[in-house]
């Protein structure tokens, strides 16, 4: 028992900050980083909307991520993809409403993406 009541002042405090990564909740990109990692996702989607396929210029679109953060999804570019302001739209609202993801949406295509090829990235 000597043993135990020693050991309870070294017990730390719980850092509650690092709880949130632990439960799969990311934080979201931001600044120059959010930047240049938009258009990075922009030109792997070759400017275009990934649900309907609309051209959409850089400063016109969206960098979403399609399973959102609050849901479990992280900020790997297999998760982030480009969509026009109303598919953004619609899809935010869609997800707002039911509290879940929509399961009806396309898979995110893996590795390099279209324009990758094009420019040699």
């Amino acid at each position: 028992m000597a043993e135990l009541r020693t050991l309870q002042s070294r017990i730390k405090t719980l850092n509650t900050r690092r709880v949130n990564i632990l439960k799969g909740e990311q934080r979201r990109v931001s600044g120059s980083a959010r930047v240049s990692l938009k258009r990075h996702i922009w030109l792997r989607d070759a400017g275009q909307c990934c649900l309907c396929g609309r051209v959409v210029d850089l400063c016109d679109s969206e960098l979403d991520h399609r399973i959102a953060l609050q849901f479990g999804g992280g900020n790997e570019e297999t998760n982030l993809w480009t969509l026009c302001t109303e598919c953004h739209r619609q899809k935010s609202a869609s997800e707002a409403a039911s509290g879940m993801p929509d399961p009806t949406l396309p898979e995110v295509s893996g590795g390099r993406g279209r324009a990758d090829d094009i420019i040699g990235l």
